[in-house]
């Protein structure tokens, strides 16, 4: 299958999901403040952003393209691949 067969909007979808983990995950590695309303404001921004990933998960995989791929796993390493060249460029 070509790049050009593959779905745009299933393209920025894993590439939106790259982004709203690596928030994820910066959230998560700042150090936890001290003062209690702070850290209240962290752990809410925490549950938000993995609450944002969450939904971009739900509509990446909810995709109807799925169910038009024999071998899921390698659709899923095509997508991939795509999303991978795009930051490349």
């Amino acid at each position: 299958m070509a790049d050009e067969d593959l779905p745009d909007d299933l393209i920025e979808l894993k590439l939106a999901f790259w982004a709203a983990d690596r928030l994820c995950a910066d959230i998560a590695e700042r150090a936890v403040p001290s003062d209690p309303g702070l850290a209240a404001q962290q752990d809410a921004e925490l549950h938000m952003a993995r609450t944002k990933r969450a939904a971009i998960v739900s509509k990446l995989y909810a995709h109807k393209w799925w169910g038009q791929q024999p071998n899921r796993q390698a659709a899923d390493q095509k997508i991939t691949a795509a999303a991978k060249a795009r930051t490349a460029t």
